[in-house]
C-alpha cells in the first residue's frame, strides 16, 4: 500500500472545482492527502478558517483518503511534523509558475520537502477563489466553480449573516 502523504496547501476562500481536481488527482497519487488551510494575518477573507475548513470538508468528502486540517503558522513546519513527502500545487499557467517555483524553493529550505505540481485542466484555467468569491457576493449561479453541497454551505454561511 502506498503510505506517502501529500499536503494540498491553500487558503481555499473558498474552495474551487480547480481546487478539488487537484485533490481528487493527488488523491490517487499519494496514500494520504491532507487538504491544509491555511491563514495568512495579511490577508482579508470572505470566510473564517473554521468556515473554509467545513466548506472544504464538504468538498471532498466524497474522497476517502483526504482528510482537512487547519494550519495557523508555517505550512513547511506543518509538513515536518506531519512527515510529508511532498507538497502538491496545481498551476493554470504561466503566471502561476513563477510563484510556485518560489514557493517550492522556499518550503524546500525550510522542510526538506518537495513539492509536486500539477497542471489544471483547461477547462479550469479561468477559474479563481477570486472570481468564486465575486459571483458569491453578486449572488449568482456557482454551477462549474464549486461543487453542489460545497457551493450550497457557502452560500448558506454568507445568508446568516445577513
Amino acid at each position: 500500500m502506498n503510505n506517502k502523504l501529500g499536503l494540498v496547501t491553500g487558503s481555499f476562500d473558498p474552495i474551487t472545482v480547480g481546487h478539488v481536481d487537484i485533490v481528487s488527482r493527488a488523491a490517487r497519487i499519494f496514500g494520504k492527502v491532507i487538504v491544509v488551510v491555511a491563514q495568512n494575518e495579511e490577508k482579508e477573507y470572505m470566510f473564517s478558517q473554521d468556515e473554509r475548513v467545513a466548506i472544504v470538508k464538504a468538498a471532498v468528502k466524497h474522497l476517502n483518503n483526504v482528510e482537512v486540517e487547519i494550519c495557523n503558522g508555517y505550512v513547511a513546519d506543518f509538513a515536518k511534523e506531519h512527515n510529508a513527502d511532498a507538497f502538491v500545487r496545481g498551476i493554470r499557467g504561466g503566471a502561476d509558475v513563477a510563484y510556485e517555483q518560489n514557493m517550492a524553493d522556499v518550503n524546500f529550505a525550510n522542510s526538506g520537502v518537495d513539492t509536486v505540481l500539477l497542471f489544471a485542466k483547461p477547462e479550469y484555467h479561468l477559474i479563481s477563489s477570486t472570481v468564486v468569491r465575486d459571483l458569491l457576493m453578486n449572488n449568482k449561479d456557482l454551477n462549474g466553480y464549486m461543487l453542489d453541497e460545497s457551493a450550497s454551505l457557502a452560500k448558506t454561511i454568507l445568508n446568516s449573516r445577513k
